[in-house]
């Protein structure tokens, strides 16, 4: 159950804090803009960027309604909850409908993926595969970087910068003195 509710929570938001914004006069949310460095190497059209960005909106739009629908069943669970007599049918088809939407949710972000990757060329799909099997090797990079055979690759998160630490989200973390306490 809780897989549920985390994966519809993780479908949702991980998209927000990407630039999601609610226009005034148009209904639903509008998707980030496109990554640039994604559709250089992809070498993808104005056409294209436009189709894979409907795309993504329409999704969007199907996943905020759901997401709201989960959100009602939620305090309907705690109402029944709450309450001294607890009826186990209510709760029992309130966690039963929340699986139903994320399972939903699943098939249509498959279905998504599936539009999106038709708009690409026979030209741009081995490329899309090459990212496809890089992402296979990201487990493998992070422990090679955890045992410092390789060197992390700079973030937006954390920059290193020459006398500094490094930079969390722009702030500056200044180097501890020489020889004065060291922090974990």
């Amino acid at each position: 159950m809780r897989r549920a509710l985390l994966f519809i929570v993780f479908t949702a938001t991980a998209l927000l804090p990407q630039g999601v914004v609610l226009p005034p006069g148009r209904p639903g949310p509008v998707p980030p803009q496109f990554p640039t460095a994604l559709r250089f190497y992809l070498e993808l059209s104005d056409t294209q960027v436009e189709a894979i960005n409907q795309a993504n909106a329409d999704y969007l739009r199907l996943v905020s309604t759901r997401v709201l629908r989960v959100s009602q069943i939620q305090q309907e669970i705690a109402d029944e909850t709450a309450k001294e007599v607890i009826d186990p049918m209510a709760l029992g088809l309130g966690y039963r409908e929340i699986e139903s939407i994320r399972r939903f949710l699943e098939g249509e972000q498959a279905k998504l993926r599936d539009r999106v990757r038709q708009v690409l060329t026979e030209r741009q799909r081995p490329k899309l595969a090459a990212l496809e099997e890089a992402a296979k090797l990201m487990p493998v990079y992070s422990e090679a970087v955890s045992v410092n055979l390789l060197a992390p690759q700079p973030s937006r998160w954390f920059t290193p910068v020459p006398g500094v630490i490094g930079t969390f989200l722009g702030v500056p973390t200044p180097a501890p003195a020489p020889g004065g306490p060291q922090e974990p």
